[in-house]
């Protein structure tokens, strides 16, 4: 009898426990095939990714009490054209790797992260800022700016603070130590945040971006500083979607101009399986003719609610002799060559 109750204590604990805290596995297995051409240079490929990153990962909330939890994300590129990890290298959680509080004050999270800059732009882009196709992958481009620090989609070390979900105005603040033990000890720094608003069907939102040059293994004396601001709005109605951002990059280096950037796009909801998308983004470096215009055409079909099929047609224009690049294609240097992809891929959320 006594062992009957001391399972029966057992199972309820473990019911209890099951309650209060729970871990799951998630991830994307995305494949494209597509045709690349710049200049010279033509290629079929098959790639990952086209639709959505893929990648594999792990996440886990506790249930604390009081309205508080814990939580930790740990997520892996991969490309699934090779079986490897993110640009062939050994599978590691380099997507995201982060361990966290969150009250009914909001939520505190440390380690490896997406800037709230990063995520700010994202929700005011037709294709989501997706590395392949979404033309506002302009913002990270450099041509014409010598010593810019490429805007960074996540950092390491990150330290961030977000304000509770669903209260419509909303703050996202970040900053992440680049660890410099010797000279300036701000090599490396990041500082990044966004204050917005968003309550169905409307988003609307300012970021801002800090980077200074320089890394732990590599400090440097006086630091440059590249800076990013964007102003992003987004109206997602159950047919149409809009989407616009403004952005500016620029490096405190004489003589460096600053970066303009325009971001336009749509979505229509076909059916409840077709959605069409475009995107068009113009960048422009003030006193240089090296700039760039480029448009994404996409279609989806969902399968499902986990799988779709995809195209998308990428288009990049470089003026003068500009060269750069989207979707890793070569473009020849100082050439001014443009560049283009068409893809057909299928896309599997799990």
């Amino acid at each position: 009898m006594m062992k009957t109750i001391a399972a029966l204590a057992a199972l309820a604990a473990c019911a209890c426990a099951s309650a209060q805290s729970a871990v799951s596995v998630f991830g994307t297995v995305d494949m494209y095939v597509g045709h690349a051409k710049s200049g010279a240079y033509s290629s079929t490929r098959q790639d990952s990714g086209g639709n959505s990153a893929s990648r594999l990962g792990f996440r886990g909330t506790e249930d604390l009490g009081g309205g508080w939890s814990a939580r930790f994300v740990l997520e892996g590129g991969l490309d699934t054209d090779t079986g490897t990890g993110n640009g062939g290298s050994a599978f590691s959680f380099m997507r995201q790797s982060s361990l966290g509080l969150s009250g009914p004050w909001g939520a505190l999270d440390m380690g490896r992260m997406y800037t709230p800059m990063f995520q700010a732009v994202a929700r005011a882009d037709a294709f989501a800022l997706n590395t392949v196709f979404s033309p506002m992958n302009l913002a990270a481009m450099v041509d014409a700016q010598p010593g810019l620090r490429s805007f960074a989609p996540r950092a390491s070390n990150m330290l961030r603070y977000r304000t509770p979900l669903g209260q419509g105005l909303f703050t996202d603040l970040a900053y992440a130590p680049g660890e410099a033990g010797a000279l300036s000890q701000r090599s490396g720094d990041l500082y990044s945040g966004s204050l917005g608003w968003s309550r169905q069907p409307w988003y609307v939102a300012y970021a801002f971006q800090r980077a200074y040059s320089g890394s732990a293994a590599v400090p440097v004396a006086d630091p440059e500083k590249s800076t990013y601001q964007s102003l992003s709005a987004a109206y997602r109605g159950p047919q149409w979607q809009f989407f616009g951002t403004l952005a500016r990059n620029e490096v405190n280096r004489p003589g460096v101009g600053a970066a303009q950037l325009v971001s336009l796009g749509a979505a229509w909801n076909a059916t409840l399986q077709s959605r069409l998308a475009v995107a068009v983004v113009q960048r422009k470096v003030s006193h240089s003719a090296r700039s760039q215009r480029a448009w994404t055409l996409g279609y989806d079909y969902a399968l499902s609610k986990r799988t779709a099929l995809y195209s998308r047609w990428l288009h990049l224009d470089n003026g003068a002799n500009a060269s750069a690049s989207l979707a890793q294609i070569p473009v020849a240097a100082n050439s001014g060559n443009s560049a283009s992809l068409i893809a057909v891929g299928v896309r599997h959320n799990f």
